[in-house]
């Protein structure tokens, strides 16, 4: 299995890089645009020294993590988020007699790779951040060894909600709106310590949209916050259970899917 996704993958890699100006233009503009609300914080944390005790280079280490790892979903399941359309306009029921598992090929198609540019506006902002907590004598060995775990934690986490998300698309045959609670949101309030919100919202985020496990969780232990060691080990179980979980989900969902009959 692991052998034809990764075919499949390069082929779809392959047929993205035929037009790689247009890759790089879009790259760019992506990064760009996304620095935009960094640096508005940035200004804003520069008038205030800090936010419920997280001074700005803890927080763009905060930031840089989620953005890498939501930018990294959009680039590997561009389709599971575009899902919508498959069960519109019917496109499901040609995958569904082809030999290979459906969401192997969602998988494998259409990689966005123009996204890339929002992670390495990610990578420089997290550079920048240990760079400035470097200064403060802050940055450890275990820290800077634990970020790759992070980022696949949040991979997996973003990854599960979008496909638990996608999979609603069979009885609802909508997204869009519901992509605004489950993605959008939670991606942008995973940018700043969770600590910042009302207890109802936190209790989401730890649980429904366990958002908080891809790097305000971890973070506290490693920055000296308040956390303990275990939590390093739980961020990344809670990512894989709940991966598990939304494929199981998916799994339900294909079975009760009713094709359009197109």
């Amino acid at each position: 299995m692991f052998f034809l996704y990764r075919k499949l993958l390069a082929a779809s890699i392959r047929a993205q890089m035929q037009y790689k100006l247009n890759f790089i233009a879009t790259a760019v503009t992506t990064a760009m645009l996304s620095s935009i609300d960094f640096l508005i914080l940035s200004a804003i944390l520069h008038r205030f020294d800090h936010v419920k005790g997280w001074n700005l280079y803890e927080v763009g280490l905060l930031y840089g993590l989620a953005s890498i790892a939501v930018s990294l979903y959009r680039v590997l399941a561009p389709e599971i988020h575009d899902f919508e359309r498959y069960i519109v306009f019917g496109e499901l029921d040609q995958l569904l007699t082809r030999p290979v598992s459906p969401l192997l090929l969602l998988l494998t198609r259409n990689l966005e790779l123009s996204r890339i540019g929002g992670a390495v506006q990610g990578l420089v902002i997290l550079i920048v951040s240990l760079g400035g907590l470097a200064g403060q004598g802050r940055v450890t060995w275990l820290l800077l060894s634990y970020l790759p775990i992070a980022v696949l934690t949040g991979l997996m986490i973003f990854f599960a909600i979008g496909l638990a998300t996608a999979t609603t698309a069979f009885w609802t045959g909508q997204l869009k709106e519901l992509q605004t609670f489950t993605i959008f949101a939670p991606a942008t309030a995973a940018n700043f310590p969770i600590s910042l919100y009302p207890g109802w919202l936190k209790l989401l985020f730890y649980s429904v949209v366990p958002v908080a496990f891809l790097n305000y969780v971890p973070m506290l232990y490693l920055l000296d916050k308040g956390g303990a060691w275990p939590l390093l080990l739980v961020a990344p179980l809670v990512g894989g259970v709940f991966c598990w979980l939304s494929i199981r989900f998916w799994q339900f969902g294909i079975r009760h899917y009713h094709s359009t009959g197109s």
